[in-house]
């Protein structure tokens, strides 16, 4: 019984896809997606284990294989938020890895720098409910992306 058990757990442990591993705050580059995420309203997002964007706007030309359900994100972006913010409201830390939001929310040079580049003139707005929730990224109203805040 007890080698059941273990067998079990051996195959159950090797079905599980490999974690996602989110870009690393500063880096150079464009993010890895390694997901897609699909939403209820029919749009599918990408997604780095980190930060996820509607795919219509990372202009990919294949998706990655792995999907997502979209739940989490979409009670994240349904979540209320208490602060929010232009791109350009954000200041650069010591060391260039972070940005900060006015309200203190430390953010990903590596994905504000991707979103400077994608989202289309410059609209891109994030809000933020504390350190510790997802951000989400609106482009026009519409929310668009949601990120992980990094951690001071």
């Amino acid at each position: 019984m007890v080698a059941i058990a273990a067998l079990t757990t051996h195959v159950l442990a090797t079905q599980q896809p490999p974690r996602m591993t989110p870009a690393v705050p500063g880096s150079n580059g464009d993010p890895v997606w390694q997901g897609q995420v699909r939403m209820g309203d029919g749009r599918t997002f990408v997604t780095d284990g980190g930060f996820a964007i509607d795919a219509a706007m990372a202009g990919l030309a294949t998706l990655p294989e792995r999907v997502l359900p979209g739940k989490a994100l979409e009670d994240y972006i349904k979540a209320p938020h208490t602060d929010e913010c232009a791109l350009n409201d954000l200041k650069s830390t010591p060391g260039g890895r972070t940005y900060l939001t006015p309200s203190g929310v430390a953010v990903s040079s590596t994905y504000v720098n991707y979103l400077r580049r994608v989202v289309p003139g410059r609209r891109a707005r994030l809000r933020t409910s504390g350190t510790e929730r997802p951000i989400v990224v609106v482009s026009d109203d519409k929310a668009v992306g949601v990120l992980m805040p990094v951690k001071q």
